[in-house]
């Protein structure tokens, strides 16, 4: 123990003061009391506050606070210049450190709320636009692709657009010649025809088959594959028309043979029969 710390010891119990009543007195922790007396300077703050210490320290005791401070200062000083950067600078660092860490994280968090916010709206868009366009897809007419189906003129083989589901199977069996085929009503003569302002078409197949698509009154009387020796016949106000084989097939109109309407493998496509009319 230095001769600072003896002295300040040495007036402190011959004035009956003991270590708790200084503290409340000076207002100085007790330990920083201690720790003068003791001599020990490496536990006070910093230069600073050891002189300030000794000062209301040698006052409080009736010392002199010049010869206290002048022999204090021959010691050499040994406090500790970096305690206060040592202990509570840190603690100010460590404070200001976990405050930034907290802004980082709650800017992170901010950003990747606002990134998943604009992926679903994003996402929600591009379903509605989807859904659109199926719509605007299914406004097609269905006539539409009816009608290029009917347009597309088949094979030879007789696979083309309208055949028959069951191309195998046998076509109606026609009768004796001159009589329909079964399921077919003989249709009256040319000038009964002309009178009743209807028209009867027989359509009559030959060495190939031939797709057919026979419209009656505008509605969609027969479409198919017509066979080498098959006869259809057809009875209406107006009949359309359309081969895919045009060579293949003889066209009969009120008990007349018009012949074929066509080379064979050329498309006939619409061709209309009214009473009257050729």
């Amino acid at each position: 123990m230095g001769s600072i710390g003896e002295t300040l010891k040495s007036a402190r119990e011959a004035k009956g003061i003991s270590l708790r009543k200084a503290e409340e007195d000076t207002k100085i922790r007790k330990k920083y009391l201690q720790a003068l007396e003791e001599g020990n300077y490496d536990i006070l703050p910093g230069r600073v506050y050891a002189k300030g210490f000794l000062r209301n320290y040698a006052n409080y005791l009736g010392l002199d606070q010049e010869e206290i401070l002048m022999e204090y200062k021959l010691l050499g000083t040994p406090v500790r210049e970096t305690y206060q950067e040592s202990k509570f600078h840190k603690k100010v660092l460590r404070r200001r450190n976990n405050r930034s860490n907290r802004r980082t994280y709650l800017m992170t968090a901010v950003i990747a709320l606002l990134a998943i916010i604009t992926l679903v709206a994003y996402g929600y868009m591009t379903k509605n636009k989807e859904g659109q366009g199926l719509q605007d897809k299914g406004k097609v007419p269905p006539t539409e692709q009816t009608d290029n189906n009917r347009g597309q003129a088949p094979d030879e083989s007789g696979d083309g657009p309208g055949a028959d589901e069951n191309p195998g199977q046998q076509p109606d069996v026609p009768g004796e010649p001159g009589t329909p085929p079964v399921g077919q009503n003989e249709g009256p003569g040319s000038e009964d025809n002309v009178r009743q302002n209807v028209v009867t078409i027989t359509l009559r197949g030959k060495d190939q088959v031939c797709w057919t698509d026979v419209r009656v009154d505008g509605e969609n009387t027969f479409t198919g594959n017509l066979s080498p020796g098959e006869e259809k016949k057809f009875t209406g106000s107006k009949i359309v028309l359309t081969l895919g084989n045009a060579g293949a097939v003889e066209v009969v109109k009120d008990g007349t043979s018009l012949g074929v309407l066509g080379e064979y493998g050329e498309v006939v496509k619409n061709r209309e029969f009214t009473a009257g009319t050729m």
